[in-house]
This record gives structure tokens, sequence and C-alpha cells, in this order.
């Protein structure tokens, strides 16, 4: 865990150090997806206004703002577009009710531009392009120019909008597909779900319950462990300067291995069980505060507060839909992460 804070969060380095430690690993982004944010650039000016954008962005939507419900009846808004056919595709389902969240209730686009085939074909093609980036195998860039055609047609008003798309679609679609798959899987959880969509507030969020002899895990806890066992971002790399004569054999690029450090012993018993009361207030192991799937120290994701609450959001939308009468999620062989989803659909009864 130190040597994790320690190069993801040195103290003693200013922010244009920082910067260009992060920025470097991640320069096949900018072939993959044309991002020019400061995930991939060094520059503090790009830095300050990425982050005074999606501050702006995320500040008037966050669970404690007045713009919260509106959020909320976006995203019911959302998932209920996407349920005209008899059977869908898990995964697809909920990558295009995330991307059309992060579109309209983020971005402001109008949900009825857009067309359900149209959100699909972005959906898979960002996730094949992330996949094809982690090869050396050549990107074509018609590809590029066909997610581009569509963002820029639903949101107009924006440079380059994939730069705040990306890392909000990005993380919460998985967050969502996983926690409402152990829902599928778990009444209590299930219930808390229930219970959050019903009251979708911060204290809700957070409210632990108990019936009988079962302690019900607040919705926070759920998502927390979503994040703990199946981190987005599984490792984070950080460019480190090397003596020209040390080069060959040292590397230039360290790694943080954030879902191994997430799934050790730190965790307590059977930390590759999915268990959301680790993080019940009688947990005496790491908090929270602890997980690095948001990073950690300066260059921290400025959506690390608001994240758990707008995914949980759209998981209690998606659980509340999937009633078991009138929609089924039939699931696969496993508990997929960007891949692995297999075999899962939601079948109309």
């Amino acid at each position: 865990m130190r040597s994790i804070r320690r190069l993801l969060g040195p103290p003693d380095l200013p922010i244009p150090v920082l910067l260009r430690a992060r920025a470097t690993p991640n320069q096949r982004l900018v072939k993959a997806l044309g991002i020019s944010s400061t995930f991939v650039s060094d520059d503090p000016n790009v830095h300050d206004s990425f982050t005074r954008e999606a501050k702006g962005l995320i500040t008037p939507v966050s669970a404690n703002g007045d713009g919260w419900s509106r959020f909320v009846d976006v995203v019911d808004t959302c998932v209920n577009r996407f349920l005209n056919t008899e059977s869908l595709d898990y995964a697809t389902f909920v990558q295009s009710v995330t991307l059309s969240v992060v579109l309209t209730g983020l971005l402001g686009a109008d949900v009825e531009a857009l067309d359900p085939a149209d959100v699909a074909f972005v959906t898979k093609a960002i996730n094949d392009r992330w996949a094809q980036s982690k090869t050396n195998n050549a990107l074509p860039a018609e590809m590029l120019d066909h997610i581009n055609d569509h963002i820029t047609r639903w949101v107009p008003d924006r440079v380059n909008p994939l730069n705040l798309i990306i890392p909000a679609y990005e993380t919460m679609w998985r967050v969502a597909a996983i926690a409402v798959a152990y829902s599928n899987r778990d009444p209590l959880l299930r219930d808390a779900f229930i219970s959050y969509n019903e009251n979708p507030s911060d204290y809700q969020f957070r409210a632990f319950t108990s019936e009988g002899a079962e302690a019900q895990p607040s919705v926070e806890a759920i998502v927390s462990e979503v994040l703990r066992l199946y981190p987005p971002t599984r490792h984070i790399s950080r460019s480190v300067d090397v003596p020209w004569w040390k080069r060959p054999f040292v590397p230039s690029v360290e790694v943080a291995g954030i879902e191994e450090i997430q799934k050790s012993a730190l965790y307590g018993r059977n930390p590759n069980s999915f268990n959301p009361m680790r993080f019940h207030e009688s947990y005496s192991g790491p908090r929270r505060d602890h997980l690095y799937a948001f990073g950690y120290g300066k260059l921290r994701c400025v959506a690390a507060s608001w994240a758990p609450s707008a995914a949980a959001v759209i998981t209690a939308k998606i659980v509340a839909t999937l009633d078991g009468v009138a929609l089924t999620l039939k699931e696969g062989p496993r508990i997929g992460k960007r891949e692995g989803w297999e075999g899962w659909s939601i079948e109309r009864t």
C-alpha cells in the first residue's frame, strides 16, 4: 500500500512532474480515441481547464445538489429507452444506458436524438478501440471518425467531448453491470438498491439496515466492494526518470498493482470473494478511502466522490426494472469486467 501511495502521490513533486509521469504511459489513448485531456497531457493549463470543466458538470448534479433529482429522472428515462426489444444483450444494454446518461445528464444532449442502434455502435466501437490500443495492431482511423461523427452530432457545442465522456463512461458502466449482476443473485443486495431507487438520497446511499439475523449492506458498501474486487483500472502506470546508462536494464515505467493490493489480505478473510460488509463500521480493515480505483494523491480523479453515487442510481434503476416478472436477467457463465459477459441477456417474459 505504501509503495502505491509513493508512486501515485509522491508529496515532494510539483504538478508538472506528476502530469508528465501520468501522461507518458497513456499516449496510446491519443491514437485510439483522440483524447487530448489531462490524462495524456503534461500541460498544467490543460489539467486546470479539464478539472474546472469536469467539476462544473458534476457539481450541479451531485447527490447534495439541486440538480440531483433531475439527474435521477434522466437515468430513469435512459433505462426505459433501451428496453424496447424482446431480448437484449446485457453488456450492450448497460453500456448504452450509461453512455446516454453521460451524454444527457452531464453534457446536455437530447435523449430523443440518441438512436439506440447508434448508441450501441458507439459503445462497441469505444470498447474495441480501447482494447486494441493495448496491442501493437494498427488502428483504422475511420472507426474513430465514425465515433466522433455521432458524438459531435449529439454534443455539438463542445470541443472533443470524448475527453469528458470516456472517464465517466468507462468507469460507470462496468460498476453498474457488476453491481446488477450480484444483486440478481442476492436478495439483500437487491433490496438495498430497491430502497435506494425509492429514495435516492445521500442518507439512503450510506444506510446499513438489520432485519432479523441478517444485516443489509448499504448501497455505498456494495459499490465500494465492486470497485475493490473489480477495479475499473487494474494497473496504473507512471513513467519514472532513469539515468541513461540504466535504461537498457531498468524499466522507465512503474506499475501500481491496484487489483493485486485490493485483493490482498488487507481486506480481511477471503479477499477474492464479494462481501460488501467489509465496509461496515464494525470492520477494522481498510475503508473506502483506501481504495485506489480512482487513483491517489493530487491527481486523484475529480469524480471520485460523485461517480459511486451516479453508478448506484444507474444500478438501482436497472435492478428495479428487472422485476423477474416482465423482465428477467439471464446469467452467463461468469461475471465479466470489460469483456466476459457472454451469455448474459435481458429477457422479456
